[in-house]
């Protein structure tokens, strides 16, 4: 037997799209310079403007940007073996998973926020597809089997998602939810009293995916039912037509930009109509707002419905009513927002988790086949 190394070399391959970028910009800020590992980041963007890939003629961008992806993992396989790998891009490293056989196989962590059963039932609202069936359904699966059969852990950000992977057959002790978090230092909740009666509420929207998000359904519910009561200020990367007491901004992430408008708001709201988790949630919760958001995915793990918010369905009627309703409780908005950085504070504090994080790397990276374990800050490793 080898000693486990004191500092492991850990691969960190994370994705940066899809509402990942903001995850994989923490992570990195988290653990760059931990002494306790040695780490390697790598991302995977899925898209390089003016690339080779990308400008294959003929070919669908989604086919593209899924090439260009597949390719940027490659580093999944990079040689000499780390001691151990960490990832969130489950769904491109297939490709690499002979990189895992034999004496080249390390602990595997992967963080994920859906499984191939829970991405395919919101398929219609995420792609504009139906849920893949028959042949194609198969492969996935054959591809999601084999993943999972050289995964050590997997750390889901929600319960809902580690319900997915039991429901697909993954152990129990092989699954860790571990909420990614924020930067509370950087995400501060400032004292915010209540808008005087007379002044509209500011609502705050932050949602990549406009139409996704439940963008359009809260733009038509302001504009037809509360115009006049409220602001509504819009980050998003589509286009969308600004008009009187509506703002659109371009903001990227944990930019000042972007925290002045959490601060600057009374409620955030994202009635969104598929999710997995809801990153600017969480922002929105540390930033000390009340949120409206859609009751699916893993939303119930961010907003506690009447302390900290509303979990709506994800359709007008809901959005409005629930507006209404934080309309007629502005007074109380500001205690349900300081309820809202607690919670934040007890559960998402991301320099906390990604501790944490980086303790589970140390574990695995004890239990490679050929070390001895040793303790280190109270965890063998």
């Amino acid at each position: 037997m080898v000693q486990a190394p004191k500092r492991p070399r850990v691969l960190f391959l994370g994705t940066t799209y899809a509402g990942w970028k903001t995850r994989q910009q923490n992570i990195e800020a988290h653990t760059r310079h931990d002494p306790r590992i040695r780490p390697t980041f790598h991302h995977v963007t899925g898209w390089r403007e003016g690339g080779l890939i990308e400008r294959v003629p003929v070919i669908p961008a989604a086919v593209r940007g899924r090439a260009r992806a597949a390719f940027e993992a490659r580093k999944f396989a990079t040689f000499p073996r780390p001691d151990v790998i960490w990832t969130s891009c489950s769904e491109v490293v297939v490709p690499y998973l002979w990189s895992q056989l034999g004496p080249m196989r390390r602990p595997l962590v992967v963080e994920t926020d859906w499984t191939l059963a829970q991405q395919e039932a919101f398929a219609p609202i995420y792609f504009g597809r139906p849920p893949r069936r028959g042949i194609r359904r198969r492969l996935g699966e054959m591809e999601e089997r084999a993943l999972c059969s050289v995964v050590s852990l997997f750390t889901p950000i929600s319960n809902w998602a580690a319900d997915g992977l039991r429901a697909a057959g993954v152990e129990d002790r092989r699954i860790r939810v571990l909420y990614p978090g924020v930067d509370l230092e950087m995400w501060q909740a400032p004292e915010r009293p209540p808008r005087p009666e007379g002044k509209p509420l500011r609502l705050l929207f932050v949602g990549g995916d406009f139409d996704r998000k439940g963008g359009p359904m809260l733009l038509r519910v302001v504009r037809e039912r509360l115009a006049g009561r409220v602001e509504l200020d819009i980050v998003t990367r589509d286009e969308v037509e600004a008009f009187p007491g509506v703002r659109v901004h371009r903001a990227e992430p944990n930019s000042a930009l972007l925290r002045a408008l959490y601060r600057d708001a009374d409620l955030f709201a994202m009635p969104t109509r598929a999710e997995c988790f809801g990153h600017a949630t969480v922002e929105a919760m540390a930033s000390g707002l009340p949120a409206i958001v859609g009751d699916v995915g893993g939303a119930r793990d961010i907003v506690e419905p009447g302390r900290t918010g509303w979990l709506i369905r994800p359709d007008e009627e809901s959005l409005a009513a629930a507006l209404e309703e934080a309309l007629a409780l502005r007074a109380g908005l500001p205690t349900m927002g300081q309820a809202a950085r607690q919670v934040a504070e007890r559960k998402f504090d991301g320099r906390r988790n990604d501790d944490v994080l980086v303790e589970i790397l140390l574990q695995q990276a004890s239990l490679r086949p050929g070390t001895r374990a040793r303790r280190h800050h109270g965890v063998a490793v």
